[in-house]
């Protein structure tokens, strides 16, 4: 989609806190604010009422914010950010065609948390008093102008598909339209007894959008037409995408060369020479620091016949880096810099031998890397987590040397769908469940990533096994987290393969690397901060003794799963609100892969379409 960068943020009611603790304490409040003005209005909002809604002192409201004015805007802030990034991220993505890129957006506009009736009361409340439209206009205006010109670009792009013969739309009328509908379905929140779901309002934009783009978009409704719109069910992935060869290779184009990675982390490249190797689903990449301090990542394939340059997992490669098999040497930064006999080989320009660098990033001390470029930097898609992320931080720690390396007959997708749910962990990890009972947070958000954490029971009389029990026991305070992650083992997802999981004890990232249809392997590397504390030590032999049983137990799981996904009685599963993340892992596959919607594979002909589709499960009238 070409436009102009969408702006994010101005520093309108903003408060800057250096304490992450004070940090969170401000959000509460914020969102505390927003509840307040859904109930009683901009007029109605006072500092005792937000106060009491979120279980604190009106001096510490004011020791926050100076005044109510600074409250409210505050509330208008957040509510108005957090829907321009939904929608930038949504715009940055890389898309197959501009069909795919408008329901991107869409999608980010109905996105649940944006939807939230607090929000959208707040910004109805400025809206609607005229004396704070000002306040409004300054504080969002520029980001909805924004908003309606990318809205307005995206039916552009829609419009010039139009095939031959067909007369080209109004493209200014079709965004003026669809955003009057979008804002109706806001609206309609607010009067939750008529308002759609969010399925329904979705269902409502593709009605229209079938009726001005028949060419692209399909009408959501059964026959008829004149009936009401039926949510859709929250369906899992079709069976036939866990292992199909012809899926595979389009998972490798328009996801895996595209996708963000982890390597590592900058502790283990410390000294000049030092390396880390990746291979998976037919590609290799190493990260090295040069002479220079600088972390550089390139393809692990030397230019004359295709040999790794560095072996191994990890290693040293000295000042240079000489390839193993016919000896071409490489400088750190990837330069030709001598072939053996040269002077067998007709004059070339080394300059373009040299070694094929991929883009890297850095965050929060994490090595992550991709072959192609595309998508938004690791660093925007988990700007939602970025904060409360970084203050374990993670940069300043070193390899405790616990991790995981495992090939395993499942799917990719296979290991990531029991990684991303909790809904599984009573029955299938009991344990576990012993140690943190039943408070669990799990929820998307827009560009991708997601959030899951679990809290500890209070009493450790209540657990049961050895290794839990003394865990809880003897795990220490850790004088930099925020109290609600002292006890707390939290864990974020960057989709498609990737996750940092973060403890109170340590830090680790989770890695699923694709090896083919049915075949993945499972990276692991745990990471932690110095401290001899008896306690602590103990605590992060503990947890790897926790974490070392539940892999185990994932693994029967998944194994069991794999072979149920095979079969002839399976054809998608039905997902529950616990499965939020899930659902919105595999919306995103189905996003840039359409394929991976369909019920049956491409090319199986009609009567296993019909079967899958009998086997799918169906909405109650």
């Amino acid at each position: 989609m070409d436009q102009s960068p969408l702006p994010l943020q101005d520093e309108t009611a903003q408060v800057k806190i250096s304490n992450p603790s004070q940090d969170q304490r401000r959000r509460e409040l914020v969102a505390a604010t927003q509840r307040v003005i859904a109930s009683h209005g901009l007029s109605g909002t006072t500092s005792a009422r937000v106060a009491k809604e979120a279980g604190l002192s009106p001096g510490i409201v004011n020791f926050y914010f100076s005044g109510k004015d600074r409250l409210l805007l505050a509330a208008l802030e957040d509510a108005s950010f957090t829907f321009i990034t939904a929608i930038k991220g949504a715009t940055e993505q890389s898309y197959d065609n501009p069909g795919d890129a408008l329901e991107g957006m869409l999608k980010a506009v109905l996105d649940p948390d944006l939807m939230s009736p607090e929000r959208i009361a707040v910004w109805y409340a400025f809206w609607g008093e005229a004396s704070a439209r000002p306040d409004y206009l300054a504080v969002c205006g520029a980001r909805d102008e924004a908003y309606y010109a990318a809205l307005e670009d995206a039916c552009a792009a829609v419009a010039d598909t139009a095939p031959p013969g067909v007369a080209r739309p109004a493209h200014e009328a079709i965004a003026w339209s669809l955003a009057g509908l979008l804002e109706l379905i806001w609206q309609s929140l607010l009067a939750p007894n008529s308002a759609p779901s969010r399925r329904e309002g979705h269902g409502l934009v593709k009605g229209f959008l079938a009726s001005v783009f028949p060419w692209r978009f399909e009408m959501p409704a059964g026959p008829g037409r004149e009936e009401p719109i039926k949510a859709e069910l929250p369906l899992t992935l079709a069976g036939w995408t866990y292992d199909n060869a012809d899926f595979a290779r389009l998972e490798k184009e328009r996801l895996f060369l595209r996708s963000w990675h982890v390597m590592g982390h900058v502790s283990d490249v410390a000294e000049p020479g030092d390396y880390l190797t990746f291979e998976g689903n037919g590609e290799r990449a190493f990260v090295v620091r040069g002479k220079d301090g600088r972390l550089r990542a390139f393809h692990n394939v030397c230019r004359h016949r295709a040999h790794a340059v560095v072996t191994g997992q990890r290693g040293n490669c000295g000042k240079v880096i000489r390839c193993p098999y016919h000896g071409w040497v490489f400088s750190l930064e990837g330069k030709l810099k001598a072939m053996a006999a040269e002077g067998s080989f007709p004059e070339i320009d080394r300059e373009r031998l040299g070694l094929i660098e991929i883009e890297l990033e850095i965050f929060l001390g994490f090595l992550f890397f991709r072959f192609e470029t595309g998508e938004p930097s690791v660093a925007e898609r988990f700007a939602p987590y970025a904060e409360e992320m970084a203050v374990y931080r993670s940069a300043e720690m070193q390899s405790i040397g616990a991790s995981w390396r495992e090939t395993y007959p499942v799917d990719w997708k296979n290991q990531m769908d029991n990684y991303l749910e909790g809904y599984h962990v009573p029955v299938g990890h009991p344990g576990l469940y012993d140690l943190f009972g039943a408070r669990y947070d799990n929820a998307p958000a827009p560009g991708g990533v997601a959030r899951a954490i679990h809290w500890m029971r209070q009493d450790a009389q209540s657990v049961a096994g050895w290794s839990t029990r003394h865990y809880h026991k003897l795990l220490p305070e850790v004088p930099h987290l925020p109290a609600d992650r002292q006890r707390a083992w939290s864990y974020y997802a960057l989709y498609p393969y990737v996750a940092l999981d973060l403890y109170p004890d340590q830090a680790d990232f989770f890695h699923v690397v694709p090896e083919g249809p049915g075949r993945s392997r499972l990276r692991a590397r745990a990471y932690a901060l110095a401290d001899d504390r008896r306690e602590m030590q103990a605590a992060r032999y503990l947890n790897n003794r926790i974490n070392t049983k539940v892999q185990d137990e994932d693994s029967d799981l998944i194994l069991s799963v794999q072979d149920g996904l095979a079969g002839s009685a399976y054809s998608v599963g039905l997902l529950s609100e616990k499965e939020a993340t899930l659902q919105a892992f595999h919306d995103y596959v189905r996003e840039r892969i359409p394929e991976a919607a369909k019920a049956a594979p491409p090319g199986a002909g009609a009567e296993a379409e019909v079967k899958a589709c009998r086997l799918m499960p169906q909405a109650t009238e």
